[in-house]
């Protein structure tokens, strides 16, 4: 696109039919001489002809130029200023046709890395419109710069932070942009060094590509124009280890975190007072998973997986969250610790019919508020399990048709209600669910299933 609306550009073509003249005259010129042998000889004894130094005139939107003022934000200032580099002229002018003057200065905050930052390259608007000279060499030289560039570009390109948006990084690495440049910031000082034909962010882009899509070398190949996948394969190798050197060391362990920290961040308020009356105790959650591998012979297994861990403790949100109402559900626990579950007593002890019934004879359930429901559940646990347990009852997992959950109403307490779940552990087995409402809140609740009368 940027070459067709360059291609299409009134001056641009105007620069072309002025070089096709300059052309066509040589042509004739040359055709002429053959038909003249004479004049031809005549003119090989001329040997200091001038070249021809025909230029063209061009309009052109120049941004401010001083040594002394900002050609972005337009500040004066006495220090502190930058000058433009050549890439980011150049790139200026193709993407947005606005020049800027060699030796244009800008403010210190505009620059990351020795180039400028996306915002500041936004920000750039036209000072005045002046009538430059172009020779044919000067032509030439852009058409170079534009056939370099677009050369350059490739699908997926990570050296420039502003040539990816924000949403594109995270689909493809896991990270924004911001984290982005964090941890390529963290491989600058690692052992690795930018080559000819990849950069470090690129070869960083690469390594959280594959991480995160599980994607091919020979596709990440193409995607990243490398030459073979044994190029890609090495410069995995190199992010491997270049990583668990300087990154890994610093989010994963004991020793990349401190106590008061673990409790300020990791310590779950809840679970603090339920196991302890010291609220400056750190108390470990540790739970076991299993990570499945199509070859458990996988080389460098361990260094991907403490990688993508030390990844998630650094970009990713903490999975301790706290509630207003964590307090609550707290003191709730604490005084139902050692007391028997009155419902379930009730069951046991009373003779109660019950008789079939659906959604619509429910008038009187309550409707409960978010935070009425995590004090029902204790978190959102048990909640993410709902879409599984409805699953189980509905003939699709879009949940679109009827859910078939055997309800049966008390005759004895209209406003107690069970309902039967098959097991998540067993397909064989089913349980019933009691609730005991009120119009107002759920007044208590149990269950079939070994531990159901917990409350």
């Amino acid at each position: 696109m940027i070459f067709l609306k360059w291609r299409t550009n009134s001056e641009f073509v105007n620069v072309l039919n002025h070089l096709e003249d300059e052309s066509n005259e040589n042509i004739i010129d040359h055709d002429h001489k053959n038909d003249n042998e004479n004049f031809e000889s005549a003119m090989e004894t001329s040997t200091d002809e001038p070249i021809d130094t025909n230029t063209v005139l061009l309009p052109l939107n120049v941004a401010v130029s001083s040594h002394g003022e900002c050609c972005i934000c337009r500040k004066v200032l006495k220090s502190g200023l930058c000058t433009v580099s050549e890439l980011d002229r150049d790139f200026l002018f193709i993407k947005s046709n606005i020049f800027i003057e060699k030796g244009s200065r800008c403010c210190e905050e505009h620059i990351v890395n020795g180039r400028l930052h996306i915002d500041a390259l936004n920000q750039i608007r036209p000072n005045k419109t002046v009538k430059s000279s172009f020779s044919s060499s000067d032509i030439l030289i852009w058409f170079s710069k534009f056939r370099d560039h677009c050369n350059s570009l490739s699908l997926f390109d990570f050296s420039i932070p502003f040539y990816m948006s924000d949403i594109d990084c995270y689909n493809l690495t896991g990270i924004s942009k911001d984290h982005f440049n964090h941890l390529s910031e963290k491989l600058s000082n690692s052992s690795m060094q930018n080559s000819f034909n990849r950069s470090i962010r690129n070869a960083l882009g690469l390594f959280l590509t594959k991480l995160r899509l599980e994607l091919s070398n020979k596709v990440l190949t193409t995607m990243f124009k490398f030459s073979n996948p044994k190029a890609v394969s090495r410069i995995l190798s190199t992010v491997r280890e270049a990583l668990s050197s300087e990154f890994v060391p610093q989010y994963l362990g004991f020793q990349s975190i401190s106590r008061q920290d673990v409790i300020n961040t990791y310590s779950s308020p809840l679970a603090t007072r339920l196991l302890s009356e010291d609220m400056n105790t750190v108390v470990l959650v540790a739970d076991g998973t299993y990570s499945y591998l199509q070859n458990s012979t996988i080389p460098q297994v361990r260094d991907y997986l403490r990688i993508a861990c030390a990844l998630v403790n650094a970009y990713r949100s903490s999975a301790i969250s706290s509630f207003m109402n964590d307090d609550i559900i707290v003191t709730k626990m604490l005084e139902n610790l050692h007391e028997p579950n009155l419902l379930r007593v009730r069951i046991n002890d009373e003779i109660l019919r019950w008789v079939d019934g659906d959604a619509s004879q429910l008038v009187n359930f309550p409707v409960l508020s978010i935070d009425q429901i995590r004090t029902i559940t204790v978190g959102v646990f048990q909640l993410k399990q709902a879409r599984s347990y409805c699953e189980e009852h509905c003939s699709t997992t879009h949940l679109d048709n009827r859910a078939d959950f055997p309800l049966q109403i008390c005759v004895n307490d209209p406003q107690l209600i069970r309902i039967r779940f098959k097991s998540r552990h067993s397909n064989t087995k089913t349980y019933y669910t009691y609730i005991s409402f009120s119009t107002q809140d759920i007044l208590n609740s149990c269950c079939d299933c070994p531990g159901g009368d917990r409350k």
